[in-house]
C-alpha cells in the first residue's frame, strides 16, 4: 500500500495526471475530511484517478498542494512543492556536499503513512539526477540521466 503511494505521488507529480485522471464534480466524505485537514484551502480540483483513489489539487497558504484519498475518505497522503531553500537543513546538506553547486529544478515534499521525505530533481556535470531523501538526508533512490545539449 505504501508503495503504491509514493509511486502514485510521483507519477502524478511528473506529469502522468492528464492520462490517468478523471475530473469528478462530489466525493462527499472526502470532501469533508479534505474541508477539516485543510480549512483555507484555494483552487480546489478533485481527480478520480481510479475506483479506489481521489486526488484533490489546491493552493494553502500560496503553496500548491496534493491530497490523495481512498474511496472511503481516508487521506493517505500529500505532496506539496517547496523552494530549496524551505527543505530541512541536513536534506541540503546532502543535496550541497554531493552535488556542489546543482541547479535545482523541482523540490516536493512527500508525507504519507510512511513519514516525510522529497523528491529532487536537480542537474549537475551535465546529467540530471532525480533523488528521493528521508527526513534524515538519507538518498534513499536515485536516478540519473545524461543531458544532450
Amino acid at each position: 500500500m505504501k508503495n503504491l503511494i509514493v509511486t502514485l505521488s510521483f507519477a502524478l507529480a511528473a506529469g502522468l495526471t492528464p492520462v490517468l485522471a478523471h475530473p469528478v464534480t462530489s466525493i462527499p466524505v472526502s470532501e469533508e475530511v479534505f474541508a477539516q485537514k485543510f480549512a483555507g484551502a484555494e483552487n480546489v480540483k478533485w481527480t478520480k484517478l481510479d475506483e479506489d483513489y481521489h486526488k484533490v489539487s489546491f493552493t494553502l497558504g500560496g503553496t500548491r498542494a496534493e491530497a490523495y484519498f481512498g474511496i472511503n475518505g481516508e487521506l493517505l497522503g500529500t505532496v506539496r512543492n517547496l523552494f530549496y531553500s524551505q527543505l530541512p537543513l541536513v536534506v541540503m546538506q546532502t543535496i550541497g556536499n554531493r552535488f556542489d553547486n546543482a541547479a535545482i529544478i523541482e523540490v516536493k515534499e512527500i508525507t504519507n503513512n510512511d513519514g516525510t521525505s522529497y523528491r529532487v530533481v536537480l542537474e549537475h556535470k551535465e546529467k540530471k539526477y532525480n533523488l528521493k531523501l528521508n527526513n534524515a538526508g538519507d538518498i534513499t533512490e536515485q536516478q540519473k540521466e545524461r543531458i544532450n545539449k
